[in-house]
């Protein structure tokens, strides 16, 4: 049974001008309210224990979205409006109707996005295992922490709410967690966000996001706005808690060299569809999908001389048919009967693709 679970995800955005109020509308099954398009259509996908799944593609995929609408932490701006999620075979519910002050309480707080804040916009499933069995690192870690309060307080909230511990205990958990990342414990724990650098900010939201001990880490875009040696140091702290843990972790990035060390399997979007997945060492050494193979292209290798730019740019994901191939117009293999049907889906061992057959 996997870890994680997630089959047939939909979800749409608001469109640019629309009122907030359609969004208000408790979901019993798929849908789309007034004022919004849809953006991801039928997804699923899944995690096994100790795995590292890489979610890659470009910006725009559609790869942030589906992670975090699979786990009920989406914003006012976008809603979950059908599918089905079961974290360790118990099912969750990633649909939630907001109410209109809440919302509005979001988008004033939306920088702030600790599990600690975050948990207050999921379903009271999601309560149970967010920050506890599922850690999550948002993107910007710095802009995550509330600037008018200490590292360390933040970090332990997870504790303090999920947890007998007392303070002392939450202290002591908390110091471990920055020892473990790196970092010195007093210091830090009484820092500021203003005090941090980047690196030390993400460490930082790495260990708040492991304090609890999750069997699951989701992982936002980890390394992005980092310094290449900082962002190394920051990627082997994470493969050295993921190893020293056995936890599964979920790498949502468009740095293929980082998938290429760390992942066991990946799920390549585009357009907001899946379009290729399988093992790592299968993607990059035979892709079956011609948009994998372009972002293969884009990689610096020893054994080729030049590197190959997709031509295009990529589509918005609420402008992609849901029953058409997202990446045909940018596809030097494409057919009429890519632009009129998505290609259906094929499998061969722990692969799956969409796409028709290329011509040799």
């Amino acid at each position: 049974m996997p870890l994680l679970e997630v089959s047939n995800l939909s979800i749409a955005v608001q469109d640019i001008g629309s009122t907030e109020g359609s969004i208000f509308v408790e979901p019993y099954g798929p849908w789309l309210p007034e004022g919004f398009s849809r953006a991801i259509a039928d997804l699923s996908f899944s995690i096994e224990r100790g795995e590292v799944l890489a979610i890659v593609g470009e910006s725009g995929a559609g790869k942030s979205i589906s992670a975090l609408g699979s786990l009920g932490l989406l914003s006012a701006g976008a809603v979950v409006t059908g599918g089905t999620v079961h974290y360790d075979g118990t099912r969750l519910r990633p649909t939630k109707k907001l109410e209109k002050k809440r919302s509005r309480w979001w988008r004033r707080n939306r920088t702030r996005k600790r599990i600690g804040f975050m948990e207050e916009l999921a379903d009271d499933g999601y309560r149970q295992v967010l920050g506890t069995r599922i850690g999550v690192l948002f993107q910007d870690a710095v802009a995550s922490w509330d600037p008018a309060t200490m590292i360390g307080d933040q970090a332990g909230e997870v504790l303090d709410e999920h947890t007998d511990m007392s303070q002392d205990e939450i202290v002591d958990r908390v110091l471990e967690a920055l020892g473990e990342v790196q970092l010195p414990k007093v210091s830090k724990y009484v820092s500021f966000r203003h005090e941090m650098s980047r690196g030390q900010a993400q460490r930082a939201m790495i260990a708040a996001a492991l304090v609890k001990g999750p069997d699951l880490l989701v992982a936002d875009e980890p390394l992005s706005g980092l310094d290449p040696p900082v962002a190394a140091a920051v990627l082997e702290i994470l493969r050295d808690l993921k190893e020293k843990r056995g936890m599964a972790m979920i790498l949502i990035t468009h740095d293929l060299a980082t998938v290429a060390s760390t992942a066991d399997r990946v799920m390549v979007m585009y357009g907001g569809q899946i379009v290729e997945q399988g093992p790592v060492d299968e993607i990059f050494y035979r892709p079956r999908h011609p948009y994998t193979e372009g972002l293969l292209g884009s990689v610096p290798s020893i054994s080729r001389k030049r590197l190959v730019a997709i031509e295009g740019t990529p589509p918005r994901i609420q402008d992609v048919a849901p029953d058409r191939c997202a990446f045909a117009e940018r596809c030097q293999y494409a057919v009429a009967q890519c632009v009129e049907n998505r290609p259906p889906s094929s499998r061969s061992d722990h692969r799956l693709w969409h796409a028709y057959e290329q011509p040799s």
